[in-house]
């Protein structure tokens, strides 16, 4: 329980991002499905350099058609990773939520 008093209201109270990419570096990043698909972008950007041009450096550049079939990939791929960020930001509002419940003794019904 002392663990969990750590928690966003004490660490944090001015930088939720901050706080939040610390947890995705720490549960979530280095492991899993999220380590798998940021590999998998990186060899398309790799394979793909126009697509770096395009998205990264934000120059105008010709797509060819296999360029422009790797962007829907790599497109799909980070809406993935944007859907694994989302559910761990719900599921760490949840314990942000506990540990405020906690802390004001809201919990003993």
């Amino acid at each position: 329980m002392e663990e969990l008093c750590e928690g966003f209201f004490n660490e944090y109270s001015t930088d939720f991002y901050e706080y939040f990419d610390k947890h995705l570096v720490q549960n979530v990043i280095k492991k899993g499905d999220y380590k798998k698909i940021e590999d998998e972008i990186s060899e398309i950007k790799k394979k793909y350099p126009n697509l770096i041009t395009l998205l990264e450096d934000m120059d105008n550049v010709e797509l060819t058609y296999d360029d422009e079939n790797a962007l829907n990939d790599l497109l799909s791929l980070q809406r993935e990773l944007d859907i694994i960020e989302l559910k761990e930001a719900f599921k760490l509002g949840f314990k942000e939520a506990y540990i405020y419940f906690e802390s004001m003794d809201m919990l003993n019904i």
